[in-house]
């Protein structure tokens, strides 16, 4: 066979895994996005819409899986680890900000590096969530939230792996801790201002009726 011969037949099976890349790219952007409206949602309190781009999300996915495994090296590729790392952080932090409960990778099909990576970067919209319930004098809920990102970031801590095994995850850690100590940092001023509020407020009643 001549060495033209031999370059075509490759050039033919790099092609056809070029075309369902093709078709597989966009479905994961768009399931990025959906994740990205899924968390905003949440914030505003809008948890079925919420819930309805996760699954828009979670469809996205599974469609690009299914383009992908019709080719052996795209099937075996990271191409939709950012998707999965977005669809556990949205997953998760909907399913803690409305019943207080992680989500379990299998309901959603995610492999589980992704996942805790994911799951890593809940703790920053927590924060957020945190940040809301103070502006909204919601202490109790500030509090809960905080043993939340600390409960994320003491059992990803434990995972003591080489980032080649787990991709990010160190950092993302990193990450965490320092967002941690700010938000307790945070909760701890402000319950400091609202009892010294409370102090002052006592005061002006015993003044006032002296």
């Amino acid at each position: 066979m001549e060495i033209a011969e031999i370059i075509d037949s490759i050039r033919e099976v790099i092609e056809e895994d070029d075309m369902i890349r093709e078709k597989a790219l966009p479905l994961t952007r768009d399931a990025v996005r959906k994740c990205s409206k899924s968390i905003k949602s949440t914030h505003r309190g809008e948890y079925d819409k919420a819930r309805k781009f996760l699954d828009e999300a979670d469809v996205m996915i599974k469609e690009a899986q299914k383009q992908l495994t019709q080719s052996q090296f795209l099937s075996k590729t990271k191409i939709l680890n950012t998707a999965y790392q977005e669809l556990s952080e949205a997953a998760n932090f909907l399913s803690l900000i409305t019943k207080g409960e992680f989500v379990q990778p299998d309901e959603f099909d995610i492999p589980g590096r992704p996942y805790m990576t994911g799951l890593a970067d809940t703790v920053g919209e927590l924060r957020r969530a945190v940040l809301d319930t103070l502006r909204d004098n919601e202490l109790e809920k500030s509090e809960r939230y905080l043993q939340l990102m600390e409960e994320i970031f003491d059992e990803l801590h434990t995972l003591d792996f080489p980032n080649a095994l787990i991709p990010d995850l160190r950092r993302k850690c990193d990450v965490a801790r320092g967002i941690i100590e700010r938000t307790r940092g945070d909760i701890t001023s402000t319950i400091t201002q609202e009892r010294l509020i409370e102090k002052l407020r006592s005061f002006e009643k015993r003044f006032e009726n002296e």
